[in-house]
């Protein structure tokens, strides 16, 4: 009978134990929550989950005529992860990634068909690195070197039918600088350009001629 009884005694504490752990659970869930926010007729604007001191910290979505606009993450009320931004047709618009609310990562624009369109890198919310523009053919069209959210350094533009169109340098912003060329849609280089600090081009070579021609 003490035997019984002590397994009996056993058993009812880890059953006491499994309660407080099932309890402790529903009541850290039940200190996040989701809140709902709708505008005069009842349609849903907002949705997103808080914190017990009802900061911001989960998912965030966004709606308009009950369709999904956006969607983003927060934590502990700052916007952080991954955010989406679609068309009105549903389609993926734009994709990208925050850290401890600054921009980080890969920017990406997309067209309303879906095709990428644009990606831009970022640090730190700042610009940095290539910057490259796509026709909806899936073509590259313009490869750009960022500096600090300034055009510094090489770039390219291509035809859609991926033939070279342009290549030469930019300083300090939109400004040619140095050697510039310029191909015709089959490829072929048909005009010399020298840029100088005040992006001022001119011709010194043309296909036509084969010699200095400044304009």
């Amino acid at each position: 009978m003490l035997s019984s009884f002590g397994n009996n005694k056993n058993e009812i504490m880890r059953i006491q134990e499994i309660l407080f752990l099932v309890t402790l659970f529903a009541v850290s869930c039940s200190s996040e929550r989701f809140v709902e926010v709708k505008d005069n007729n009842g349609n849903l604007l907002e949705k997103y989950q808080v914190d017990k001191e009802g900061t911001k910290n989960g998912i965030y979505e966004s709606y308009d005529g009950g369709k999904l606009v956006s969607k983003a993450n927060y934590q502990d009320g700052i916007q952080s992860g991954k955010r989406v931004i679609y068309y009105e047709n549903g389609n993926l618009e734009i994709e990208e990634n925050y850290a401890k609310g600054q921009l980080e990562g890969d920017y990406k624009v997309y067209y309303e068909t879906g095709e990428l369109k644009l990606v831009v890198g970022y640090s730190n919310n700042t610009i940095q690195g290539q910057v490259k523009k796509y026709y909806i053919s899936g073509q590259l069209m313009e490869d750009v070197a960022f500096i600090d959210n300034e055009e510094n350094g090489p770039f390219v533009e291509y035809w859609e039918n991926g033939n070279l169109k342009w290549e030469g340098a930019y300083k300090n912003g939109d400004n040619e600088f140095g050697e510039l060329k310029k191909y015709n849609e089959e490829g072929i280089l048909i005009r010399k350009l020298m840029c100088d600090s005040l992006a001022v081009c001119r011709t010194f070579w043309t296909l036509e001629d084969g010699s200095s021609n400044e304009e």
